[in-house]
Parts: structure tokens; sequence; C-alpha cells
């Protein structure tokens, strides 16, 4: 049934919504989060655009197969996606600045373990980097001079003369 005003209220019936206001009604509460996190993507301050978004469904699957975990509302694993974002944002960029720092053009584990070690934040993750080898001292200029001796030039291989010919 719909609902009445009650007697004792004053109906506004100039009230009309204005530029704003959602001509549709209310706005479902996964649309208000969407809304609330697209306004500053994450990693927009740092010139990132994000084009990959992790699986909300997938998320949700993961989240249920906990049996300490019960119903799970419809926003949850949209925010946790966001999160997740968020987060391989801050990771990702602190590796690509200590990867610069150090020269290097490739962001590799190594980096990524100097920025867990460093940072008090990734904590939680100092178990997991513990089976990551250590980043390999660079070697010394005389050391290098060694190593160029033993590779392989690159390029075509020498053609071998046939002992017909000079037969």
């Amino acid at each position: 049934m719909p609902r009445r005003p009650r007697a004792d209220t004053e109906v506004d019936d100039e009230w009309e919504p204005g530029p704003s206001a959602p001509s549709s009604g209310r706005k479902s509460k996964k649309a208000k989060v969407e809304e609330d996190i697209g306004k500053s993507a994450p990693g927009a301050d740092e010139g990132i655009e994000v084009k990959t978004k992790f699986p909300v469904a997938r998320i949700k699957r993961i989240m249920q197969a906990d049996e300490d975990v019960g119903k799970v509302a419809q926003v949850t694993p949209t925010a946790v996606s966001k999160a997740l974002e968020l987060f391989m944002i801050s990771l990702v960029s602190k590796a690509a600045s200590q990867a610069r720092s150090k020269s290097a053009k490739k962001v590799t584990a190594a980096h990524l373990k100097q920025v867990i070690e460093r940072d008090e934040q990734f904590d939680f993750l100092a178990e997991i980097i513990s089976k990551v080898p250590d980043a390999p001292v660079p070697k010394k200029e005389e050391d290098s001079e060694g190593a160029v001796e033993g590779k392989r030039k690159r390029g075509a291989p020498r053609r071998k003369k046939k002992e017909d010919e000079e037969s």
C-alpha cells in the first residue's frame, strides 16, 4: 500500500527537485559508493591511470568461501576492490621509485622487498618476502671485464670452408 502523509504534517506541494537531485528517486548504496570512490581516481595525484579493475564477483566468492563470513552486503566487494586498487598503486609506485633510484629499467621482486622492509605500512607482508632472495650486489669494474671476455659475440656464425672446394 502507498504511504500517505500523516495528518499532523504539512505537505510542500511546491517543492521540486533541483539539478543536483536525482530524478529517479533515491540512489542505491552501490551507486553512492561508486560515485564517492570515483570522484578522485586512485593514483590520479601521481599521474597514474588505472585501467584494470579487480573482479567484484570473484572477490565476493572468495569472501563467502570463508566459513566465518555470513552474508556479504552488495557494496562490500566493490569497496574491497577499490581498496585493493589503492594498495597496489601504493606498493607498485613505491617500488617503481625504488627502481628509479637504483637506475633500473624494470621493477623486480628485490625492489618490492626493499619497499616492504622499509615501510611500516607493509609489515604484514614480511613473512612472505622472507622467501625472496636479496638484491644482488653490483659487481666492480674489475670483475665485469673478465665476464665480457667469456660472452659470445652476437651475429651470424662463421662459415666453414668446405674441403671439397680446396681439392
